[in-house]
């Protein structure tokens, strides 16, 4: 996270996936705990194992357009699929200082 008052500049698809990649391998993720997590979550049938497995695959896209200015940290998404090969959308904030990062939803690419 930086300091508030000038803005950083999204990162490039491939640092995202760098930090990822470490996040991934030292366990520094989390998942949104928040009602709609627990239950949408559930009806969508794409379940947290759906969400690492897709980020360590290789992904159709990551994208990002949205800025957190409470927690100071871009918003991406990112494109990729299931082990079922079903394509679905995973929309995360990513501590670039910190090599980790933080699930807010995901969502199938109907």
């Amino acid at each position: 996270m930086t300091s508030t008052g000038s803005k950083p500049k999204p990162l490039k698809t491939a640092y995202v996936r760098k930090i990822i990649d470490e996040a991934l391998r030292k366990g520094s993720y989390i998942e949104t705990l928040s009602l709609h997590a627990r239950f949408d979550h559930l009806e969508r049938k794409i379940d947290f194992n759906d969400v690492l497995f897709g980020l360590r695959s290789e992904w159709a896209s990551c994208e990002t357009d949205e800025f957190d200015v409470h927690n100071w940290q871009w918003k991406y998404k990112i494109k990729t699929q299931d082990i079922n090969e079903r394509v679905f959308t995973i929309v995360l904030r990513l501590d670039s200082k910190n090599k980790s990062f933080h699930v807010i939803t995901r969502y199938p690419d109907d």
